[in-house]
């Protein structure tokens, strides 16, 4: 337990808001976010992409590090801090419009769907939380800490906790849907494709169920030995998930969609604890040492790399062909995702956490407690 409880402690640092297809070409499906930008969690936005920023449109403080992905929906940006609370801010003016106290620090990203934001806290609670107001509509307490991102699908919140078990809620009262029982804690958000939530136990099982009925689909261990770091993430044709061995060295793991078996394994410098995204032929997977790789979704070889300048926790986002990153070097970074080539860096105040792009702005939050808007300077 302990283990895995570390593995959780540097989730944290990693943790990064619109449903939509198996590739990354997502819908625009209304008032929704999710971590990861869709259910697919692949990391692209339907957005217009900074080509070149502006210094900031505006930063808002607050009390200590701000590293959930924020959620962005129409005019206002959702985000938690490790000073205990949930935010809700203006998007044009960076003013606060509320703040729900959690009372401890905020790992779990939130997902906003209608009128209802979801987050989990590390006393097990889930809060459903209306999103114009910031008055709580119900919580549900589970047996452990949570630390990801739920999903909300057909009207069900679905998500994982400490205890091992993955919850489905009415989202309109927080009453139990269903439940399954795993034999490790799920310390990753789950992912939602063709009716199944797919969801990794900390021990290396991948698992698919009903998202109605949580009824068993399929499953699949990762191999013998290692640690989960990621929540999964749909392509196209496979899973993609990033598992540490007894060495603390990552791999990135491709499972086939169909079958369910093992398509190839792709090896980091040192482990991986940020959720890798895809975007056409292509997986992101970042490291510990800084290096972000591009790795063929066909054949699992390396396409291209780049090294940052420090440790990375922060997961990609994509918008448009630019890939956008965080480093604890205090740069925001975009690449060309095609090619690998550096397209521009901005230094912030701190190490920056994982972005999110709405309408043509990058939201980002960094240990210094600040989030930052970003916009284009054309």
């Amino acid at each position: 337990m302990r283990k895995y409880l570390l593995m959780a402690v540097l989730s944290l640092l990693m943790l990064a808001a619109c449903n939509g297809n198996q590739n990354g070409t997502v819908e625009d499906v209304g008032e929704e976010a999710f971590f990861s930008a869709n259910l697919q969690r692949t990391g692209v936005y339907q957005s217009a992409p900074v080509k070149k920023p502006v210094a900031s449109d505006w930063t808002f403080q607050t009390g200590e590090w701000v590293f959930t992905a924020p959620a962005v929906v129409e005019d206002t940006v959702y985000f938690g801090s490790y000073d205990g609370n949930l935010y809700a801010v203006n998007t044009t003016t960076g003013e606060e419009m509320w703040r729900f106290p959690l009372n401890d620090v905020v790992i779990s990203s939130p997902a906003v769907v209608d009128d209802l934001v979801f987050i989990g806290g590390l006393d097990g609670t889930l809060y459903a939380i209306d999103r114009q107001t910031g008055e709580e509509k119900w919580r549900f307490a589970t047996g452990g800490g949570i630390l990801s991102s739920p999903a909300v699908v057909d009207g069900l919140v679905v998500v994982g906790s400490q205890d091992g078990i993955l919850y489905a809620l009415k989202a309109a009262d927080g009453e139990e849907a269903w439940r399954v029982t795993g034999n490790a804690p799920i310390l990753f958000e789950a992912a939602v494709v063709d009716g199944l939530v797919i969801f990794a136990e900390a021990d290396g099982k991948l698992t698919a169920v009903n998202a109605n009925t949580g009824d068993l689909a399929w499953e699949t261990r990762l191999g013998d030995e290692g640690s989960v770091t990621t929540g999964p993430v749909v392509g196209d044709d496979a899973i993609y998930i990033v598992l540490s061995d007894a060495n603390l060295v990552g791999s990135l793991y491709a499972i086939d969609l169909e079958t369910h078996h093992f398509f190839w394994k792709y090896q980091l410098k040192t482990e991986g604890y940020s959720s890798p995204a895809v975007w056409e032929d292509l997986v992101f997977v970042t490291d510990l040492d800084g290096l972000v790789t591009a790795v063929e979704q066909s054949s699992g070889n390396a396409r291209w790399e780049f090294a940052s300048n420090s440790t990375l926790f922060s997961a990609p986002a994509i918008a448009g062909n630019f890939l956008y990153f965080g480093s604890w070097d205090k740069n925001l970074y975009a690449l060309d995702a095609a090619r690998g080539r550096e397209m521009w860096r901005l230094p912030l105040g701190g190490g920056v956490s994982s972005p999110a792009v709405y309408d043509g702005v990058l939201y980002v939050g960094a240990d210094d407690g600040n989030l930052y808007a970003i916009s284009d300077s054309e």
